[in-house]
């Protein structure tokens, strides 16, 4: 697919699946204390997938936060310990 295309409704459930299945992926690493931070890299629809994977990361004590790129067009997600209070 190239810029300019649209993804399909297929494409789209793909994507968001794949991506949640990285984001509970990095919170699991990060809860078990094998990691205290890792990053996926690269999402297209992180603050969807997020929204799904937040109840647990807040329930295991792990925090993700979105890292921008300079086109917006992707994001990466910081996934780290929760560290000291709130």
């Amino acid at each position: 697919m190239n810029a300019t295309e649209r993804p399909n409704a297929d494409e789209t459930e793909r994507t968001i699946d794949r991506e949640i299945e990285l984001l509970t992926s990095a919170v699991r690493l990060v809860a078990s204390g094998a990691a205290t931070a890792t990053t996926v890299a690269g999402l297209q629809l992180a603050e969807a997938a997020m929204l799904v994977v937040a109840p647990m990361a807040r329930e295991h004590g792990v925090v993700m936060d979105m890292l921008w790129g300079p086109d917006e067009r992707a994001c990466d997600v910081r996934v780290h310990e929760r560290t000291g209070e709130g």
